[in-house]
């Protein structure tokens, strides 16, 4: 039988035979004192044992001793034993197998899982960086930040393309996975039908689970839908709220920022299928590319033939050949570098704002903008920042979900502006510019 490919992120494991998906399943598992849940069935039973709950078996691939232990597993070793055991059955038996996994995990994970590997029914015959086959598979000469999210942290891998594709750096952002989005979700959501029906869904375990059951088809609504209405049954009595997209966005933003802080400016973003179908993430990015959830397993199956290798101590490969046909191209930035401010402007007070050759003058009432159109209406919804000036100076606020920059420097909300500063936008070439006019 042909080899597989396993794509090692807990947040969905996933198994490929070419480049067809056949199976999807998340790295969790329930410890029973006689039985052993993995997988889906796992994670829909985990608010219901937290206690007995596992989620951290693959990020924290080692063995140590479990708090809780039992016959069904020692350590997080056997926990990942057991459940590649189960793919194993679960896929058809196959006779070999590649792996990918992500630049989070260590030397001693690597060989920890070649061990693990060494007392499965089948034969590791290749292991490689996930992110480095996900860009051989698109990716144009250009320096890259290859960017996946996992159940509890978020893996950001530096790319050097040219002729091949090679890994040049791994950032862990930790406690910033899917299931802190989850649970920021759960604490909204929940808030929310308490105020709506007077109904807590976290008081009882199984109110939770069926709230934690539903998150992942929240979100895709949300991705293009303004509202969804969350339904919750307990007892005899549906109990109903209504989450409006904006408000969720704002309360994922800080998680969302840990990972835009942290990408290197001068990289063409990588995004994986688990990122990009999160509500608003690519709308906080410039110069950001979405990537297929094969795309790891294309890289594969392109180069087949470089990640395979032999013997026990498997080449880990963080290095591949570049695709003769990119689907994308490395670009620089479109947050171009701020104008630089001429001495004579340094600590005066912005009264206008040039934008295409004409001076805007600032007042009380707000002057709304959008990023290419210049001065809207308050109306329009293409308005991406307001300016007003008071005693105090002049101030940008951002009105809508497009990223906004001062200086180069993406604003939180709001941010004070003098004469010589700029202004700019995620995605946009435009830069307008406030300056000094003297009256006489």
């Amino acid at each position: 039988m042909a080899s597989l490919v396993i794509e090692l992120n807990d947040s969905e494991i996933r198994v490929a035979r070419e480049t067809e998906i056949i199976l999807r399943t998340p790295g969790y598992a329930v410890l029973q004192p006689d039985a052993l849940i993995l997988g889906e069935h796992a994670e829909r039973a985990a608010h219901l044992n937290p206690r007995q709950t596992h989620s951290r078996y693959w990020s924290n691939l080692n063995q140590d001793a479990l708090a809780v232990r039992s016959s069904q597993a020692r350590h997080n070793a056997d926990l990942a034993w057991r459940q590649l055991l189960a793919i194993h059955e679960q896929t058809g038996r196959p006779d070999e197998v590649i792996f990918t996994v992500p630049g989070s995990y260590s030397r001693e994970q690597l060989s920890l899982l070649l061990g693990i590997v060494q007392s499965c029914p089948f034969t590791a015959v290749g292991l490689v960086d996930s992110a480095v086959a996900g860009a051989a598979a698109v990716a144009g000469p250009g320096n890259y930040a290859h960017v996946d999210m996992h159940l509890h942290h978020t893996v950001i891998t530096r790319l050097d393309v040219g002729d091949t594709v090679t890994r040049t750096g791994v950032h862990i952002i930790e406690d910033c996975g899917i299931t802190d989005i989850h649970d920021t979700c759960a604490g909204l959501i929940a808030d929310l039908f308490i105020q709506q029906s007077r109904f807590d869904p976290q008081h009882h375990a199984e109110t939770e689970q069926s709230l934690y059951d539903q998150i992942p088809h929240y979100l895709r609504t949300l991705l293009e839908d303004e509202e969804v209405q969350p339904e919750i049954r307990h007892g005899n009595t549906r109990h109903q709220a209504r989450l409006f997209r904006e408000p969720l966005l704002r309360a994922l933003q800080a998680q969302y920022e840990k990972i835009i802080s942290a990408l290197p400016a001068d990289t063409t973003r990588l995004i994986s299928d688990r990122l990009a179908s999160l509500p608003g993430f690519m709308q906080e990015l410039n110069n950001a590319h979405p990537l297929q959830a094969d795309a790891v397993f294309l890289g594969c199956r392109m180069h087949d033939a470089v990640i395979r290798s032999s013997g026990p101590a498997l080449q880990f490969v963080t290095s591949l050949p570049v695709t003769r046909t990119p689907s994308l191209q490395s670009s620089p930035q479109t947050i171009p570098a701020p104008p630089r401010r001429e001495d004579g402007d340094k600590g005066f007070t912005a009264t206008h704002v040039l934008i295409n050759h004409r001076a805007h003058a600032l007042g009380a009432t707000p002057l709304y903008v959008a990023a290419d159109e210049g001065v809207v209406r308050a109306a329009d919804p293409r308005r991406h920042c307001s300016i007003s000036l008071n005693d105090k100076g002049a101030t940008v606020r951002q009105e809508g979900e497009l990223a906004v920059y001062v200086n180069g420097r993406r604003i939180d909300g709001s941010a004070p502006v003098s004469a010589g500063d700029t202004l700019g936008f995620a995605g946009s070439d435009t830069v307008y510019r406030f300056i000094h006019v003297v009256t006489r």
